[in-house]
């Protein structure tokens, strides 16, 4: 399923570089930018070795549609708070997740994308492996929280 990839005009062709270089300084499969309807999460951006797995556009179904699993997206967007899953095939909560059943991404770190007090998606990293998401200087943890805030910024200013 397609829906609007955007959070406005060129917000994609603006982050697609700073994230395929986030993605290969760190060794990351899967970077993305995600954007929160009521029913699917969509990707906006997407970077690293798995960017076709994520086409901007894509949509994955939130666990209100029938039959589907919740997302790691969803819950960071439900939560408003970064969720962290090492390992999806040892995590019963997760072992039914689309990115890890369909793509093999078990591996997942994401934070919430806020401006004015609405969660408007998330920023994340997928990995086909656990990763140390705190090793590096910075950490890819690190670089993901300073995205969010850019993110957040540009934004904001583009409202």
């Amino acid at each position: 399923m397609k829906f609007d990839t955007h959070y406005y005009d060129g917000f994609e062709r603006k982050w697609r570089d700073h994230l395929e270089d986030v993605a290969a300084r760190n060794g990351i499969e899967s970077l993305l930018i995600m954007r929160s309807t009521e029913t699917h999460m969509v990707a906006a951006v997407s970077a690293g070795p798995k960017r076709d797995t994520y086409h901007p556009g894509d949509a994955g179904p939130k666990s209100v549609v029938p039959g589907c699993h919740k997302l790691y997206c969803e819950q960071v967007v439900k939560d408003r708070a970064p969720l962290h899953v090492p390992d999806a095939a040892s995590d019963p909560e997760w072992e039914g997740n689309e990115d890890y059943v369909r793509f093999g991404l078990g591996a997942y770190l994401g934070y919430p994308i806020e401006v004015d007090g609405e969660v408007l998606g998330t920023i994340c990293a997928l990995h086909d492996a656990p990763f140390d998401f705190e090793g590096g200087s910075p950490s890819l943890r690190q670089e993901l929280e300073r995205l969010k805030t850019e993110i957040e910024y540009d934004l904001k200013e583009a409202v």
